[in-house]
């Protein structure tokens, strides 16, 4: 082993025992009941079945069970969940295990990925030591959803490192991980449609002696990639494109205000949030960050500008296609999980500052930069603790996003499951408030009336519920308990049939439809349905 080899294996060591330390925390936390209640708990009986590997791959990340059209294809991201769930059920602790490892060893590729592109072994490794920590990737560490920038990140730097290979050496093997770690990567999230355009940046922009037959067999492969990623995601999901141009335009145009949010949660992370919206933020800020990180640039005669421009098409190319979203009557959030693989190019673009360089130049500036990053180190320490469990996640949304209406819904989610019914109610309010289309609050506000025996109050929720939100199966499973407890079993009995409808696989539903049937008197009707309960409930 050579002398320099031995000393990047010791970085690497660092870089992978002071990320662990510093996130082990986490390891004891809980669901947060932010997504992960749907992707992991909801689906456990689909997860724990080692025979459906192959299925993840043909439906959307959130319908694994409804078997509905979807926006998500992810199936790498399934596939992760898949292998906690065999370990660890409904425990928690092998999922943010698996959140671990996956971002300490993309902060590994990340000062690897840094050395090939030609940093100093030092620069690489203080880079890298500002990823691990940085306060803005935390959720993506603490919060078990947000592995799904992190893996996408993995599994892009692991391919970009052999594509520079290849170019280098030009080696067959080398172009053939390059291809299988991208294919990863484009089955793990959609923002990854525009790697190609950030690879071939690269060989346009870095590779002095350019081969055309190189250049071509990549565009060659990426385009089989993309080809075979897009018919696999039409089988699963049914839909390619669920925006149309014009839509897509106006909404990069509303939503691209949000990059000067990132920009400034990067430079000054003092005001992070489990739930950011436009609405709660302030832009200036963003643009005070960017025209310091201009001045910066100017400053630094010794500046390499290729890189900056690469830097900063790699963080845009990266985050923008996150701000393309639906037009719901919901605001748009902006998940701080979504910077992760962009803060690679603002690293690159930040190497370039002058700040930077005066880190190897004078030892104060070096002091500097160690008190920065213990600052940040416990930043993220504490921060990471907003993930603890679903009530402390809640609040925190509710106090860092006061204009979020899915914010105020769940919180009140979370006081009706700890008995406090009024400040539930009043939670969902204010969600109808801020969005009187909000979903599932008229639904959860039947739920406080069907608990307090307000069965008429109960009811005119739910069809409010269905008026905002006519595919809701909850909403129709409990409209159909209103009827139910009211004895009218002959609208009991069609509410719970369209709840089976929707979703074929609510148990509740089948059950009360087997009651219904044997007061009905109809036995035959009551024990076909009492089988598919039974049947469904030892699934």
């Amino acid at each position: 082993m050579t002398k320099t080899n031995s000393i990047i294996i010791k970085k690497i060591l660092i870089l992978f025992f002071f990320g662990f330390f510093l996130y082990l925390p986490s390891l004891f936390f809980d669901f947060s009941f932010f997504d992960d209640n749907v992707l992991i708990l909801e689906h456990l009986g689909f997860l724990r079945n080692p025979t459906n590997i192959f299925n993840a791959f043909f439906t959307d990340v959130f319908g694994v069970y409804l078997k509905k059209e979807g926006f998500y294809y992810r199936p790498i991201l399934t596939v992760s969940f898949m292998i906690d769930a065999l370990i660890s059920g409904t425990h928690p602790f092998f999922y943010h295990l698996s959140n671990i490892l996956i971002h300490l060893l993309t902060t590994i590729l990340v000062f690897l990925f840094f050395q090939k592109i030609k940093f100093e072994e030092k620069k690489a490794f203080y880079l890298s030591l500002l990823f691990l920590i940085h306060p803005v990737l935390t959720q993506a560490v603490a919060w078990i959803p947000g592995r799904n920038d992190s893996l996408l990140a993995l599994f892009f730097l692991a391919s970009f490192i052999f594509f520079i290979d290849f170019l280098q050496k030009n080696k067959n093997q080398s172009l053939l991980l390059h291809f299988l770690f991208l294919l990863l990567a484009f089955l793990t999230k959609e923002t990854i449609v525009v790697a190609p355009l950030v690879l071939f940046f690269y060989f346009w922009f870095f590779v002095k002696e350019k081969n055309e037959k190189q250049i071509f067999l990549s565009i060659i492969g990426w385009f089989v990639i993309f080809i075979f990623w897009f018919f696999l995601r039409l089988l699963a999901i049914g839909n390619l494109v669920y925006l149309d141009k014009k839509e897509i335009f106006l909404s990069l145009l509303k939503n691209f205000p949000a990059v000067f949010i990132f920009l400034r949660k990067i430079v000054f992370p003092f005001k992070l949030s489990v739930l950011p919206l436009l609405s709660d933020e302030k832009i200036f800020y963003g643009g005070l960050v960017l025209f310091l990180i201009v001045i910066g640039l100017f400053w630094n005669k010794k500046r390499d500008d290729k890189k900056i421009i690469f830097g900063f098409f790699w963080f845009l190319f990266f985050l923008i296609p996150s701000f393309i979203r639906p037009n719901t009557t919901s605001p748009a959030d902006f998940l701080e999980h979504r910077v992760y693989l962009s803060l690679v190019g603002f690293l690159i673009v930040f190497s370039q500052t002058i700040l930077f360089q005066k880190v190897f130049e004078k030892n104060i500036y070096q002091l500097l930069f160690f008190l920065t990053l213990l600052l940040l180190v416990v930043k993220t320490f504490f921060h990471q603790f907003n993930f603890l469990n679903r009530d402390v996640f809640w609040q925190a949304a509710v106090n860092n996003s006061p204009n979020s209406p899915l914010a105020h819904r769940n919180f009140g989610v979370m006081l009706y499951f700890r008995g406090k019914l009024k400040e539930a109610e009043e939670e969902y309010r204010k969600a109808l408030k801020i969005n009187p289309q909000e979903p599932m609050a008229h639904n959860n506000l039947g739920v406080i009336y069907l608990k307090k025996g307000n069965l008429n109050k109960a009811e005119a929720e739910f069809k409010k519920e269905l008026e905002i939100n006519p595919n809701y199966d909850n909403a129709f499973f409990n409209l159909g308990l209103v009827y139910f407890k009211k004895n009218k079993l002959n609208e009991a009995q069609d509410y719970f049939e369209r709840t089976i409808k929707v979703n074929p696989s609510y148990t509740d539903a089948y059950q009360l439809l087997a009651v219904v049937f044997e007061k009905k008197g109809e036995k035959k009707q009551a024990i076909k349905y009492f089988l598919i309960w039974k049947n469904l409930v030892n699934q």
